[in-house]
């Protein structure tokens, strides 16, 4: 049978279905983004079907899909692994312990996006930030009775900007490489974006903790916390080395998931010194279904039990269920036939731009995927940019902020899967991760002023030609 080409009226009626599904699952019945997934996928794998498509094809898209989040679904899960651990070998309390001496409430939001940003920046990784010392931060603010929905947005915050400027970043190297731009270039010309983006995201921060009664936070309990973790466990800089250990490794521009796994085994073998009597058996029952707290206080009893691999295990089926529709999504041609149906508009360099934003967000809001949020509008657009004579770095910064940026205020990507499932907290945090919502705005705002906005002649050097740069690996191979 002779496959069809998904037509506009068919993407746009599916695409309607799927909005519906999701909006009224997820809005008007709260439930978990999973099931509505999953019927949304079957929608799509009908029209599918009725356009031809062998269902050997669709069934192919999704585990290609899925191919794409196995990077994530690995640092999650060893993420968890590590959390339980850091619990029982006293890591977390240990940090916690620290940040209720030195943190101030007033100050508190703005400290946990600069330290946030700045180990986002040295590991690479948004997800190792956020679930190493985003975690930790969490137990303080639960300690300092700061909501830990404004304390989730923070974290995000500060790790999606110390994500966006690290050279170590996998979707930052994909979006230079997508729009065929050097790496360097392209984080130098996010700096228009994301500087901005941080200081207005610092200033609502600081406003928040001075204005409110974040300045008066309830911190009666602090001094019980304080004493509790001190007698309960052993507070010593030895539980810092395993952290410490993951972020000279990204210093030294390892990997995530192997940095991440030599951290694991550090903090295995301070588990011995740091908990006497503890076996290899409780260790692996701690990592493998998280540590559970039992001093008699509840608040440190809460903080404290956490991590697991059981407790990644929301997020990973998130992740695959909703990488899955993207894939059959994609496979189907659904996404290109809808970001086709636009081009007729793009005579103009901020149309180019407005639509590069109204497409990768309409990709991760369909979609819930980072990767396909870059990969398709970066592809779809890549000549438009050009006839605009717009410099390929416009291309590449626009599509970091309206797709990795933004990215986190989806709840069914990964991002959004991850931050709920390892931080334990609601949708909420979305309203106040901040630096997500402003960034598509000063992207908006340069592009129809040209501020910013370098022209196709200028920096040509920066400009990397694909082809050329393949035929030179293979020259160099041989």
């Amino acid at each position: 049978m002779e496959e069809k080409r998904a037509t506009l009226t068919g993407s746009l009626v599916v695409l309607f279905l799927i909005i519906a599904i999701l909006g009224v699952s997820i809005l008007h019945y709260s439930v978990a983004p999973h099931i509505p997934i999953v019927l949304a996928t079957i929608v799509v794998s009908l029209y599918g079907l009725k356009l031809k498509f062998q269902w050997k094809h669709l069934e192919n898209s999704m585990v290609k899909g899925i191919s794409y989040g196995i990077p994530a679904i690995l640092i999650l899960s060893l993420i968890g692994v590590l959390i339980g651990v850091w619990a029982l070998n006293s890591t977390v309390p240990t940090i916690t312990y620290y940040g209720l001496h030195v943190l101030s409430p007033s100050l508190f939001l703005v400290s946990a996006v600069l330290i946030t940003a700045v180990v986002a920046v040295m590991t690479g990784s948004s997800l190792s930030a956020m679930g190493t010392i985003g975690v930790s931060l969490m137990g303080v603010a639960y300690g300092m009775g700061i909501s830990p929905e404004m304390t989730a947005g923070a974290i995000v915050s500060g790790a999606i900007f110390g994500d966006k400027l690290s050279p170590l970043s996998d979707t930052t190297n994909l979006t230079a490489a997508t729009a065929k731009v050097d790496v360097f270039e392209h984080i130098r010309h996010m700096l228009w974006t994301t500087v901005p983006a941080l200081i207005i995201t610092l200033l609502i921060f600081g406003g928040i903790g001075i204005f409110s009664n974040q300045g008066g936070a309830d911190t009666s309990q602090v001094g019980e916390m304080i004493s509790t973790l001190q007698s309960e466990f052993m507070i010593t800089p030895v539980t810092l080395l395993s952290p410490l250990l993951i972020i000279g490794l990204a210093v030294k521009r390892v990997k995530p998931v192997p940095s991440l796994a030599l951290g694991l085994i550090v903090a295995v073998l301070t588990t011995f010194y740091t908990s006497p009597g503890i076996n290899l058996g409780g260790i692996m029952t701690a990592a493998h279904s998280g540590y559970t707290a039992e001093t008699g206080v509840d608040a440190i009893d809460n903080l404290l039990s956490l991590g697991g691999l059981e407790s990644m295990l929301f997020g990973v089926s998130l992740i695959i269920v909703a990488l899955a529709f993207g894939g059959v999504f994609k496979g189907v041609g659904i996404a290109h036939t809808l970001i086709d149906s636009i081009k007729g508009v793009l005579k103009t360099k901020g149309n180019v731009i407005s639509s590069t934003v109204v497409s990768c967000f309409g990709v991760n809001f369909i979609i819930g995927e980072q990767y396909l949020s870059i990969i398709l509008p970066g592809q779809m657009l890549e000549d438009s940019y050009k006839n605009a004579n717009l410099h390929p770095k416009n291309l590449s910064r626009t599509l970091e902020d309206a797709g990795s940026i933004l990215h986190p205020l989806i709840p069914w990507g990964v991002i959004g899967a991850f931050v709920m499932t390892t931080l334990d907290v609601g949708m909420g945090y979305i309203f106040f991760t901040f630096i997500s919502i402003v960034t598509p705005f000063i992207t908006l705002f340069y592009a129809y002023t040209g501020l910013t906005l370098t022209p196709l002649n200028k920096d040509t050097e920066s400009i990397v030609d694909m082809d050329e740069e393949e035929n030179k690996s293979e020259t160099n191979a041989l």
